[in-house]
């Protein structure tokens, strides 16, 4: 197989969830219709469009994902794919499950650093808002995390060959 044909498989499934978030946005459209959202005003034509727009665009990648999939593509990229030696296959797997962990933990650092500056901001006659040991612990946990997934991209090939090495 080409990398177009891969890329064709990941557009289709690009237009899987786009199908269904067409679905869930046309909940919005039918609560306008039968009696709005609770008193605010909304233009029609922009809910029509939230739903109408990714259904077609779902619709336009399901049925022509090869003729996407050589748009973004070049021509010159478009060779058969080679098979991977061991150590390559084990280093992009380790970069995957590391980038996994580091998306979770950016959010997560996200959550903390926002509700650190609010504690530190509720002082005055809002409602306290305190940091206990438990949510210190977390902070601590997530900075682990970050610096842990960080770490294994970093040394993602060096790593695959350690544990490449430990197998034999």
């Amino acid at each position: 197989m080409r990398p177009t044909h891969y890329l064709a498989i990941v557009v289709r499934l690009f237009s899987i969830l786009l199908f269904l978030y067409g679905l869930r946005q046309s909940s919005f459209l039918i609560e306008l219709v039968s009696g709005g959202l609770n008193g605010l005003s909304v233009s029609m034509a922009f809910a029509v469009s939230s739903v109408v727009l990714p259904l077609l665009v779902a619709a336009y990648l399901w049925y022509f994902p090869m003729m996407v999939a050589k748009s973004i593509l070049k021509p010159e990229i478009d060779q058969p794919i080679e098979p991977m030696n061991a150590q390559s296959i084990l280093t992009v797997l380790l970069l995957g499950i590391a980038a996994y962990y580091l998306y979770y933990a950016i959010i997560d650092a996200v959550y903390w650093a926002t509700l650190w500056q609010m504690s530190a901001r509720s002082q005055g006659g809002e409602a306290p808002l305190h940091l206990n040991e438990e949510n210190k612990a977390n902070m601590v946990a997530t900075a682990l995390e970050l610096f842990a997934a960080s770490l294994i991209i970093i040394k993602a090939r060096t790593l695959a060959n350690k544990m490449l090495r430990l197998a034999e």
